[in-house]
């Protein structure tokens, strides 16, 4: 039996991070945790890993870490799924907890959002938002097609959508997300509607209509087959000299262990190689060019192809 083994079963390394939870040193414990929980994941099998996570949860140390409004909306699931778009909001900085918190939940909270996934996940609006206005400065009354996109928050931050230079379609399989995009952004071209990704691949809507798509949030929740469908239906909607822009989180993240074992937040980690295989299905001699590169944290990769 390796000592990841026999210590995860022992549970010490989680009683300690109880213990010094309570004591109040709340930066020190949660760092040692997630320090710990990243070796064990790196380095048991999946299964025992998977076993090592459930463990996490049923450990007294998880009510304390459910203090903190992260940590809990995500191990909750209030829309069925982690990562909602009020759950982004909360990340963002742009809402506030809906309970009072505890000084433990405080601390935790402010913890959790210095966290690098974290900081990865602001770093994607703001490079969004970036995408569009490019494609909105290169090509007049440009369309973009966002999917999955959650509250759009994106825009907020894009000079061209605040000044109507850009028209965009917003699609999600969330009708809360969508009503929500109608309320909010009502006052600028975009025009939002429910479509899960089962119809859009189906009916593949706005064939060479698109100047830029972009998924930011919905490819690390997908599995292969799906994936790969996706991107070539996705492609299909690009003008000649559109752009279609990819992002994932990648075996790298940080915080994937203390994701998946105390928020059991799970998602689908890609290499750069793993994330360039899902366009296979594309001709190559409709491919332009193809850009890929990584965040400042090198959590999350991005894949850019332009159509010819």
């Amino acid at each position: 039996m390796t000592t990841l083994v026999r210590d995860a079963i022992d549970t010490e390394f989680l009683d300690a991070a109880r213990d010094t939870l309570l004591a109040g040193d709340v930066r020190g414990g949660a760092a040692r945790l997630r320090t710990v929980l990243r070796a064990l994941r790196t380095g048991l099998p999946k299964d025992a890993w998977g076993a090592i996570a459930e463990q996490v949860r049923r450990h007294p140390v998880h009510e304390l870490l459910l203090e903190s409004p992260f940590t809990l909306r995500a191990f909750a699931k209030p829309r069925g799924y982690s990562g909602d778009a009020e759950f982004m909001d909360l990340i963002y900085g742009d809402a506030q907890p809906d309970r009072a918190l505890s000084p433990l939940g405080a601390l935790l909270q402010d913890v959790e959002f210095e966290a690098t996934c974290f900081q990865s996940i602001r770093s994607r609006r703001a490079l969004l938002a970036r995408e569009i206005d490019d494609v909105a400065a290169a090509r007049p009354n440009a369309h973009v097609l966002s999917v999955a996109c959650g509250f759009l928050r994106e825009i907020e931050w894009s000079r061209a959508v605040n000044e109507n230079r850009v028209s965009i379609t917003a699609i999600d399989q969330d009708p809360y997300n969508v009503a929500g995009v109608r309320e909010r952004y009502g006052d600028f071209d975009i025009q939002a509607i429910p479509l899960s990704i089962r119809d859009l691949v189906r009916r593949s809507p706005w064939v060479g209509e698109i100047d830029l798509v972009y998924a930011g949030n919905l490819y690390d929740y997908l599995h292969e087959d799906i994936a790969r469908l996706l991107t070539t239906v996705l492609f299909r909607t690009l003008r000649p000299g559109g752009r279609m822009l990819l992002s994932n989180f990648t075996p790298a993240a940080e915080d994937a262990a203390f994701m998946e074992a105390a928020m059991d937040w799970q998602l689908v980690y890609r290499s750069d190689s793993e994330l360039r295989s899902l366009t296979a299905s594309i001709p190559t001699e409709c491919v332009d060019r193809i850009d890929q590169f990584s965040d400042a944290n090198g959590q999350v990769g991005y894949l850019r192809l332009v159509r010819r």
